[in-house]
């Protein structure tokens, strides 16, 4: 088998097995697989010859290199879906927060993620209302810490 066309497509990784527990061996590391696969292909001239080819020989005795399927993309995780729908969210929730201020009220970032982190849970209050009309339901079920909300406002300012 090429190594080149040991990879079916880009969902799938070069991982280091260990053979007594069946387990990612604890030394795994994507260069050290690399340099496992360019062994076991004996390619140990050129480029190959740039990895780490003896560790990779050692690391081989109590492991298997194995193909197996990278994890899911971040876009499909609910932590994505509630960053996205935080940002969408956020620039109107600051207007209606300002809007309601009083005149000798400063605005504050930790005040403003405090209000929504209260309200938007509460199943008549107008955030609640808004992110669910919205269909901002990630953000909803989270139950998001205040600080996981100021860190949405800095991710937004910057």
């Amino acid at each position: 088998m090429n190594g080149i066309n040991i990879l079916k497509n880009h969902y799938q990784k070069l991982t280091l097995i260990n053979k007594k527990t069946g387990k990612v061996s604890s030394s795994h590391h994507w260069f050290l697989a690399l340099a496992a696969n360019a062994y076991q292909q004996k390619h140990t001239r050129g480029i190959s010859s740039l990895l780490p080819l003896s560790r990779a020989k050692k690391i081989l005795k109590h492991n298997i290199l194995a193909v197996k399927k990278k994890r899911p993309g971040q876009d499909e995780t609910s932590r994505y879906l509630a960053r996205q729908e935080a940002k969408l969210i956020l620039p109107q929730l600051e207007i209606l927060f300002r809007y309601n201020l009083k005149s000798h009220q400063k605005f504050l970032k930790k005040n403003f993620c405090l209000w929504i982190k209260k309200e938007i849970n509460k199943p008549c209050t107008v955030v609640h209302k808004f992110a669910q009309d919205s269909n901002m339901l990630s953000i909803m079920e989270g139950h998001h810490s205040l600080r996981w909300w100021m860190d949405q406002l800095k991710k937004m300012q910057s």
